[in-house]
């Protein structure tokens, strides 16, 4: 019995939602037609775009001198670099910023010298 209650309940709420949808839908629908209505009784206005008269118009120019301050303000602005690794190469340049260049190798030709202390040579 409850349950038949309860189902019979749902569908009492689901029609109340579907039926409060459908009256809020045919407000709009009036309020908008009173508008419609409104804006066709209205008398139309006409603008003119003919020239009133053909006389040429003159044209007047005014230069307007300011003199600006002759103050000059200097700001300085410090900016800190850093070198995470300690390897004398700062972050912004660093292509690894992280790994000192020191323990980097780079042996192009493969003879077992760093290839930075034989350009040195």
């Amino acid at each position: 019995m409850k349950k038949i209650n309860h189902k019979i309940s749902l569908s009492i709420i689901a029609l109340l939602i579907v039926g409060f949808y459908f009256c809020s839908k045919i407000a709009l629908a009036e309020s908008d037609d009173e508008n419609d209505s409104e804006e066709r009784n209205a008398p139309a206005q006409v603008i003119s775009t003919a020239p009133a008269d053909n006389t040429p118009q003159k044209a007047e120019t005014k230069t307007i001198y300011t003199k600006l301050s002759d103050t000059i303000s200097t700001t300085t602005t410090t900016i800190i670099r850093h070198d995470s690794d300690g390897d004398g190469i700062y972050d912004d340049e660093d292509p690894h910023p992280t790994i000192n260049e020191n323990f980097i190798v780079k042996d192009a030709n493969l003879n077992g010298i760093d290839d930075r202390y034989e350009q040195l040579q």
